[in-house]
């Protein structure tokens, strides 16, 4: 008998397998969208460009995560709206389907930056304005989605990668490997390759 968690481990790793990537709405295999994604990177990184997490809930803690790890680590300057006095601020004065864009519009942002949306439907509907402003304003994007395949994120952004698992859990935890994927790869981090632990102790910092 199989148990839950043996099940629960194959359909993560059937997750990651099945993944769908594409690049301009045409579907690619995942190394050359990371490769990709990573030549965008450097492109903004070579012109003091940003990057922008956004995402709501258990999302919007990757978001958090995702551009603390990219400032301080990857040395690429990161944001995401954690701030409860602007979003609230924002959404109140415009409403909560605006509130990212106006956020955005409050950053000035610009083509030499990049938006990272993530969202396990791929269709809430703040995200979807926001991928439709920077589609609009020439801004790259890519978008996490996950659930149905046929999702709004999924067909907008420039950069998709689909994860296609039924429930919330899988794809959040599926999302965060890939967000981990792009950042390492991004600085040559090699796990399988390393004798030594990392130590984010500012008097021993070792990446």
């Amino acid at each position: 008998m199989i148990s839950y968690e043996e099940k629960y481990f194959d359909s993560i790793k059937q997750g990651l397998e099945e993944t769908r990537y594409t690049i301009g709405g045409e579907n690619t295999d995942k190394t050359n969208f990371f490769n990709q994604l990573l030549e965008r990177t450097h492109v903004a990184k070579q012109k003091n460009g940003r990057i922008f997490f956004i995402g709501n809930g258990a999302s919007a803690a990757f978001s958090n995560h995702m551009a603390l790890d990219w400032s301080k680590n990857g040395g690429v300057l990161a944001k995401s709206l954690s701030d409860s006095a602007l979003l609230t601020a924002l959404s109140n004065d415009y409403s909560y389907d605006k509130a990212f864009v106006e956020y955005l519009k409050i950053e000035k942002i610009n083509s030499d930056d990049l938006v990272a949306t993530i969202s396990s439907s791929g269709n809430s509907s703040n995200i979807i304005s926001v991928l439709n402003y920077c589609k609009e304003n020439n801004i790259p994007t890519l978008g996490l989605s996950g659930l149905k395949e046929n999702n709004k994120s999924a067909d907008i952004a420039d950069f998709s990668l689909y994860v296609p698992r039924k429930t919330y859990g899988l794809v959040e935890c599926i999302h965060q490997i890939f967000l981990h994927l792009w950042l390492d790869k991004y600085m040559n981090i090699e796990d399988w390759a390393r004798d030594s632990y990392q130590n984010m102790d500012a008097s021993n910092f070792k990446l």
